[in-house]
């Protein structure tokens, strides 16, 4: 009987995870694809306790429900293709007891990896491109925009201005498409990081926290790797110059947001440590992020720490 429960207890989870991914699967769908950042969670929390092959099946056999239960199985390959891969890189790497970091990193590049791949698909096999598809709802978002502006009177003038600032901020959103895939790999894999962690807490399974902001630092060969990027990328100017104002400014925002990071987490440290309360963290923190000058200040701060490591955490064993 001992041996039966064994074995009936992880198909029972099986089908309560397949349950839960479907369900979030479907409300992605039919209400906010917001929700779609949840569906790794089920699979991870099954996969750690039950081995990465389970969990393999579960995700395959959740994807492919939610694409017969809303008519297009394509929908259910996407899901599979998009969150399969990143579900148990978080499996083994939590289940191996990798380091936190090490585990987001990735699941970062897993998941902007399978984005890449959806891109692809999506145009060779469908002959939609996502990348056009954009560009298209960006001209009909800035068609609509410049007819409210006309609704309030502006001149030709003001209108031209309008009109051509919309247009290089749309075309400076698709030259950052790579970027942004990357921060949206980043907040999915670190959302189902600490729910997952969350959950098995509360399951009695030990797993380690993700560090939080105020220790968080880069690598010590961060600004080493940084100056060998950017010299390949100079180099590949020289060579093949098609691609360096995507590449080169790319590099830049992905920096600038290291720099970011790297400065709010010098801020929060210096905080707690004079004992804030939260509150005043927070809305010191987000009040960085609405005032621009300050943003900067504090990009300014995360480089500087990079060197001067104000807060002495690198040279810690």
């Amino acid at each position: 009987m001992k041996d039966d429960n064994k074995l009936m207890q992880p198909l029972i989870e099986g089908a309560g995870a397949v349950a839960v991914v479907v369900l979030v699967g479907l409300l992605s769908v039919y209400l906010t694809p917001l929700v779609l950042i949840l569906f790794p969670a089920g699979v991870v929390v099954y996969g750690i306790k039950n081995g990465i092959n389970p969990a393999a099946v579960v995700v395959t056999v959740a994807s492919l429900i939610i694409g017969l239960g809303t008519g297009y199985l394509i929908n259910g390959i996407v899901l599979l293709v998009l969150f399969g891969p990143l579900s148990l890189a978080l499996v083994y790497g939590m289940k191996k007891r990798r380091r936190p970091l090490q585990v987001l990193v990735t699941g970062v590049l897993v998941f902007f990896t399978s984005t890449l791949i959806v891109f692809y698909l999506a145009d060779s096999l469908t002959d939609l491109s996502i990348i056009k598809q954009m560009e298209t709802t960006f001209k009909e978002t800035l068609f609509i925009q410049l007819q409210m502006l006309e609704g309030m009177g502006l001149s030709n003038y003001e209108l031209d201005s309008a009109r051509r600032m919309l247009e290089d901020a749309y075309k400076y959103i698709i030259l950052i498409l790579p970027s942004i895939l990357m921060f949206m790999a980043l907040l999915v894999s670190y959302t189902n990081y600490i729910i997952t962690v969350w959950i098995l807490r509360k399951l009695g399974v030990g797993i380690l926290q993700m560090p939080w902001l105020h220790k968080f630092t880069v690598p010590n060969n961060f600004a080493i790797g940084v100056l060998v990027m950017f010299l390949g990328v100079f180099i590949g100017r020289g060579i093949d110059g098609t691609y360096y104002d995507t590449i080169f400014l790319n590099m830049m925002v992905l920096v600038g947001v290291v720099f970011i990071l790297q400065g709010l987490a010098v801020i929060n440290f210096f905080m707690i440590k004079w004992k804030m309360n939260m509150f005043i963290r927070g809305l010191v923190i987000f009040m960085s992020f609405v005032i621009s000058p300050v943003l900067t200040a504090i990009t300014l701060l995360g480089g500087m720490d990079i060197v001067l490591d104000f807060r002495k955490l690198r040279r810690k064993p």
